[in-house]
């Protein structure tokens, strides 16, 4: 029914004489004008007629009448008027008789930029046996249109376009006859709230309600309808359809649903559309199930992670996939069955690139869609089946690569197989341990670099490490902070900046800890979590949170390097030494800059939601490479700045220190090319596969860089509370100090000297005179440095 209501139209379309713009702009012609011709009485209307060619060389007479003194319709333009133009008026009503002098002749009435246009009265096309197109534009006075259709005879009605008025209701279309196969239902930029129920009722090659104000479809909408295209796109306010809303629509191929606000999709009267758009539309949480689908052949969505549910029906819908796999396995052994009782099978196809019904006796949803004239038989667009299971690659552990979906190949009508070794092998194939192949769906947007078919970690060694990571980090900042605030000891300025070093650390742990259980919740089925996960609270927190503390601890090692270096280099220059008021300070506006640099994807500057690992990686807009770059910048800087200060610490020892070789050097010497080594390791692999990025030649995607987000971009995280505090002396006696509060281990408080209060110096370690015989000089004593770094 569907090809012969297309072919109609196909037909009837080469009779149309004009096309017009979306919006209703100027005429595009398809005419020649050959002569111009008068009025039959010259009136002094406003207006030009004029003889013109349409296709297969009829000659028809169009007049055109525009002019604010324009007030109605001539009533004696021309006999054989054919169609008629009104722009520019100031015409409030067209009355119900206006046309009527035309009635036998009037192909098209077009009425455009009528800024006081209010009504045109029912039944003003009525007895129009040759009405093809009414084509209303920039009518902003116009909300109703009752009687619009009221009387309309014609059978050969090709278009309506009621465009950018302020029409707040659907015209009833009932009236039209119902051997009219339209070519175009236009409603679009105009100010519709509903479609009621019944309220479309015709058969058109193209329906569309864009941009209008749409925010509710009722059931049956468009009941007892054959609709080709439909198009809702650009109803923002569009949140809810009812579950019956497109029920009784018949042979629609194509549905636009993009730029709504809707939160999932009806499928009562759609399993047999063959384009969907839902693109642009971020409420769309999950996409229906390929296996709701009978003949789905492209698919324009918003998010990638959607077309991975196209991909693997399996992982995306277990319950449904496991039902479709029982009903291939009861049809194959009644396929079996059949063969071997030498009955013939002969299938008659609707379709070669759908899903089909290979169960007589079933008749729900997708499946349904074969008729038998024996015993159902293998499907033609299906090469092999596995009885025993899907071939579809796991998600568990493991990244799944990406293919380009393909389309599907036409093949032979299936026909009428006989008993023979020949139809043996093919049902045995049919029916065979071979592999399942699903319906091949163009999808877009497809998974990409930044949002492939894969779980968060993707694969299971790097499920596994992110564990370690997250213990180590969580445990070892945790200690940190809590020595530091409940030992009782001296608040100075290491301490208080190793506190803030640990906390913003701390954070990092977290964010690992949100991104690795998340992994674990989700694991295998990511793409059915994946829109509450990253435009969800639980990813804005993560991306916060990382931001803030890989800013923040940055900013603070620089701190501790820079205090470190005055500390030791200028140890004899009283004055020069960071007091805690001033540290205090300047922590505060790295307080501050972290916090804005994390708060900025927040409010629209790249953003958390790019991808599963909740990092700001969008680059689409200037202002969101500024960002990133101004990020790596402001990095590489305090990478620069804590190499310096270290060179400047160890130059700063006397030649002899320098160059003594003792175990208390070297530990020291180590101890700051570790430190440095860390901080390069961490801040160089990300800041080079970042700015390759930017530059437009990324060289690494999502995937791979998990890589990075396990073992290199966390490494800081884990290392700096060993590094500066766990495994340094002062750390372990203000542990101690700490255990002996609490009544524990005081006997190995007392092997370091202490109380139950530690009284420590806030001064840089004194300095000694060394002379080696002819010159005398400056240096620190190595138990001073060893305090500093071991």
């Amino acid at each position: 029914m569907r090809f012969a209501i297309f072919s109609l139209l196909i037909a009837q379309t080469l009779l149309a004489s004009c096309a017009f713009d979306d919006f209703g702009g100027d005429l595009e012609e398809v005419t020649s004008f050959v002569s111009k011709v008068d009025p039959k009485n010259d009136s002094g209307w406003p207006c030009h007629c004029y003889n013109s060619t349409e296709s297969f060389s009829q000659t028809v007479v169009e007049c055109r009448c525009y002019g604010k003194e324009f007030k109605e319709v001539p009533i004696d333009l021309h006999e054989n008027l054919h169609k008629i133009t009104i722009t520019h008026s100031e015409m409030k009503v067209i009355e119900c008789d206006s046309f009527q002098p035309y009635r036998y002749t009037l192909h098209d009435v077009i009425l455009e930029n009528m800024p006081s246009l209010r009504v045109i009265e029912a039944g003003t096309f009525r007895d129009m046996p040759n009405l093809r197109t009414i084509y209303i534009s920039h009518s902003p006075q116009i909300k109703f249109l009752h009687g619009l259709f009221d009387g309309v005879t014609a059978k050969k009605f090709l278009s309506l376009r009621i465009v950018r008025t302020s029409l707040i209701e659907i015209p009833d279309l009932s009236n039209i006859h119902s051997d009219n196969i339209m070519h175009m239902v236009d409603l679009d930029g105009n100010k519709i709230e509903r479609i009621r129920r019944n309220a479309i009722k015709i058969k058109a090659g193209q329906v569309t309600l864009n941009y209008n104000q749409i925010n509710f479809v009722e059931d049956l909408a468009f009941n007892g309808s054959q609709i080709g295209k439909l198009s809702l796109r650009g109803n923002r306010e569009l949140t809810e359809l009812d579950k019956n809303a497109f029920k009784g629509l018949n042979d629609i191929n194509e549905l636009d649903l993009s730029e709504t606000s809707i939160k999932e999709l009806p499928l009562v009267g759609l399993t047999k559309i063959e384009v969907l758009k839902i693109d642009n539309t971020p409420s769309m949480k999950v996409i229906p199930s390929v296996y709701d689908f009978s003949y789905l052949k492209e698919a324009h969505l918003t998010h990638p992670f959607h077309c991975c549910a196209f991909k693997y029906p399996e992982q995306h819908d277990p319950k449904r996939h496991a039902e479709y796999e029982e009903i291939l396995r009861r049809n194959c052994q009644k396929l079996m069955l059949n063969n071997g009782t030498n009955q013939g099978i002969t299938v008659r196809k609707r379709r070669s690139n759908s899903y089909e019904d290979y169960d007589d006796e079933e008749s729900w949803g997708a499946y349904n869609n074969m008729a038998y004239e024996s015993s159902p038989s293998a499907p033609s667009h299906w090469d092999q089946l596995d009885m025993n299971g899907s071939n579809l690659p796991a998600l568990r552990g493991q990244t799944i690569e990406w293919h380009d979906a393909k389309p599907i190949q036409q093949q032979a009508v299936l026909g009428t197989f006989h008993d023979s070794s020949a139809e043996l092998t093919q049902i045995m194939a049919f029916c065979g341990n071979l592999t399942i192949k699903t319906l091949n769906v163009i999808c877009y947007p497809e998974p990409n670099a930044l949002n492939p078919c894969e779980d968060i970690m993707g694969s299971y060694y790097l499920r596994i490490s992110v564990w370690f990571v997250v213990v180590l980090s969580v445990l070892g900042n945790l200690a940190v902070i809590i020595v530091v605030l409940f030992s009782g000891a001296e608040v100075t300025v290491p301490r208080f900046l190793m506190c803030n070093l640990a906390f913003a650390d701390l954070c990092m742990g977290l964010y690992l800890l949100l991104i690795a259980s998340m992994d674990l919740h989700s694991v295998g089925t990511y793409f059915n979590f994946a829109f509450d996960w990253q435009y969800g609270f639980g990813c804005q927190v993560a991306g916060f949170l990382t931001v803030f503390a890989s800013q923040l601890s940055i900013f603070t090692l620089t701190i501790v390097t820079v205090e470190r270096w005055f500390a030791i280099a200028y140890a004899i220059y009283l004055t020069r030494r960071i007091r805690l008021g001033l540290a205090a300070k300047v922590m505060i506006g790295g307080w501050i800059y972290s916090f804005l640099m994390a708060s900025l994807p927040l409010f629209g500057v790249s953003n958390y939601s790019s991808t599963s690992i909740c990092l700001p990686m969008e680059v689409k807009a200037i202002g969101d490479k500024a960002y990133l770059i101004s990020m790596i910048a402001v990095n590489g800087l305090a990478f620069v700045l804590i190499v310096f200060c270290y060179a400047q610490i160890y130059f700063s020892l006397a030649y002899e220190t320098r160059h003594t070789v003792t175990l208390g050097e070297m530990t020291i010497a180590k101890k700051m090319a570790l430190l440095v080594f860390t901080d390069f390791v961490c801040w160089a692999p990300i800041a080079f596969f970042a700015l390759t990025a930017l530059a437009g030649y990324p060289l690494i995607g999502v995937t791979r860089s998990k890589i990075l987000l396990v073992f290199f971009y966390p490494l800081n995280s884990c290392a700096n509370p060993y590094l500066y505090a766990i495994t340094t002396a002062q750390y372990r006696k203000d542990f101690f100090v700490l255990l002996s509060r609490l009544g524990l281990c005081s006997k190995k408080t007392e092997k370091y000297g202490l109380t139950t209060t530690l009284q420590t110096n806030t001064h840089p370690v004194p300095l000694i005179t060394r002379s080696n015989g002819r010159k005398t000089s400056t240096v620190l004593p190595t138990s001073g440095l060893e305090d500093a770094f071991v």
